[in-house]
């Protein structure tokens, strides 16, 4: 084989995967251009996050919802007070186990932190079925159903 194909067939073995984003339309989550009316997942890390839109286009954000992408600090920011406060799930799929992520918005929270104290400590060990729900007032939120074992 020669050397150079050799080379490219080993370090594409650590090509490194990208995660599908989840997002929520209507009562479904779609990945791509497929719909689900849930999703079995393990969830693997929960990030707090800081979004801005400003007529529908993202203007900044925060991967730890303290500083921004333009390495400005939030807690000095004069528009912090527009930002979405949301949840990033990072999550492995059941079905094909392929890593995805899903932005919770804060109506959301709730059922979360309900879900981690029933888990306790190993959280990414419990599978668990997300479900697009709504209350009273028509706000959509996502329901976290542990899967029993």
């Amino acid at each position: 084989m020669h050397p150079t194909k050799e080379k490219g067939l080993i370090m594409n073995c650590f090509h490194q995967q990208q995660p599908d984003f989840v997002a929520v339309k209507a009562d479904s989550f779609c990945i791509g251009q497929i719909s689900y009316n849930y999703l079995h997942v393990l969830i693997q890390k929960i990030q707090p996050i800081r979004k801005y839109f400003k007529d529908g286009k993202l203007m900044c954000y925060s991967m730890d919802a303290k500083v921004s992408r333009t390495k400005k600090y939030c807690v000095f920011c004069d528009d912090i007070y527009r930002c979405q406060r949301k949840l990033r799930l990072s999550m492995i799929l059941i079905e094909n186990l392929q890593p995805a992520v899903l932005d919770l918005n804060l109506k959301s929270f709730e059922n979360l932190q309900q879900f981690i104290d029933h888990c306790k400590d190993d959280m990414e060990l419990k599978p668990v079925t997300l479900k697009v729900v709504y209350d009273q007032e028509d706000r959509r939120s996502i329901e976290f159903v542990p899967d029993e074992i």
